[in-house]
């Protein structure tokens, strides 16, 4: 217990002698350790991958999204510097849908223990179109050049339109189909080619599978006759067509014997004679169905002529009927209230309300 006693004084005699010198020497060390610590501490901004999930049912990523979204890490030096380059943000498929989305991001992976990751952004925006369809015409081209007594008097594209889908904005894009050209190049007569479609933008494509299309070309001689002459390539056209209606000829063209005492041109009474059938079938939009009757009618061809044509005789169109089918360009057209408002009005037959002729045309067998 003395010697106790005796040590106490000692003790405080070696910590209080020089106190101050002991002090800051203190001090100093325990900067040096603080900042060897903190040399193993790293905070840094980094721009991690954004991963999107894949859509379905037909919706894409309209614009391109962003491809990375800024977090601040934190933590161990090495640790942070090493799995920074794992770590993704991660879109929920939930918070998506078509049109303009604003997506905040909830979960990021590749994180391990002991980092501390702060996100810098609060929302992403992401657009999101769906598909569309539309119908487009298939246009023709020509190229070369007919002999110098022949002409080309018309032409006819079957299919002439098509239905393209797609992602919504490339389709909207599209308004027809141009197909490579046809070569008239020594050409003096009429010809059918067939022309295989031309290659869409990528994810665009022709509804139904249709790959080609047939070219119906009418050159017809310069030279003028008489007498006696069947004129090909006359095409025949639908006339008061309902406008949710899409009806498909069973010919699309026609011959006509005719004969004339005075010289005319085959080009003449081509563009003189028109061949009209009545496709006035309707659509009742609220019980879905054709009016009367979705089967296919056999329709006879009217045949016109102009004025400029009064001195020729038609004798046979051929053939003189056609058997039209109907179809619905849309299934999912919608009645607008006014068609609403007429729905219980009585039923017309369109067979027994047939169409005026064009003016300026005479229907044969009738007085001018």
């Amino acid at each position: 217990m003395i010697q106790v006693r005796n040590l106490l004084p000692k003790l405080i005699e070696v910590f209080t002698k020089n106190w101050k010198v002991k002090l800051g020497s203190l001090l100093i060390a325990s900067i040096f350790y603080v900042n060897l610590q903190n040399s193993k501490i790293l905070i840094k901004t980094v721009n991690i991958p954004i991963e999107y999930p894949k859509l379905e049912n037909g919706m894409y990523y309209s614009k391109n999204p962003e491809k990375s979204y800024p977090v601040r890490v934190e933590g161990l030096r090495e640790v942070v510097n090493y799995y920074s380059q794992f770590m993704k943000a991660v879109v929920d498929p939930l918070d998506l849908k078509p049109g303009s989305n604003d997506v905040a991001i909830k979960r990021i992976t590749g994180v391990p223990n002991g980092i501390k990751v702060t996100k810098l952004k609060s929302s992403i925006p992401i657009e999101i179109e769906g598909t569309a369809t539309k119908q487009v015409i298939l246009e023709a081209t020509f190229e070369g050049d007919l002999p110098s007594n022949f002409e080309k008097v018309s032409f006819l594209v079957r299919p002439n339109r098509v239905n393209i889908s797609g992602r919504q904005s490339d389709v909207e894009k599209l308004n027809k189909i141009v197909l490579p050209p046809i070569s008239l190049q020594d050409q003096n007569e009429s010809f059918v080619r067939k022309i295989r479609l031309p290659d869409l933008p990528k994810g665009t494509f022709i509804v139904g599978g249709v790959k080609e299309a047939t070219v119906s070309v009418t050159i017809t001689s310069l030279a003028s006759k008489t007498g006696e002459q069947t004129i090909t390539g006359i095409p025949v056209v639908c006339i008061d067509t309902n406008q949710y209606l899409e009806p498909e000829l069973s010919e699309e063209q026609v011959s006509v014997k005719i004969f004339t005492r005075t010289p005319i041109k085959s080009s003449a009474i081509i563009n003189g004679i028109q061949a009209t059938v009545p496709c006035n079938n309707s659509y009742d939009l609220l019980r879905k169905k054709i009016i009367p009757s979705d089967q296919p009618v056999v329709t006879k061809i009217r045949v016109s002529r102009s004025r400029d044509l009064k001195n020729i005789e038609i004798l046979q169109v051929i053939p003189d009927k056609v058997t039209v089918t109907y179809k619905v360009k849309n299934s999912s057209i919608q009645p607008s209230d006014d068609e609403e408002d007429n729905s219980n009005s009585d039923e017309v037959d369109p067979n027994d309300t047939p169409p005026p002729p064009p003016e300026g045309y005479k229907e044969e067998g009738k007085p001018n």
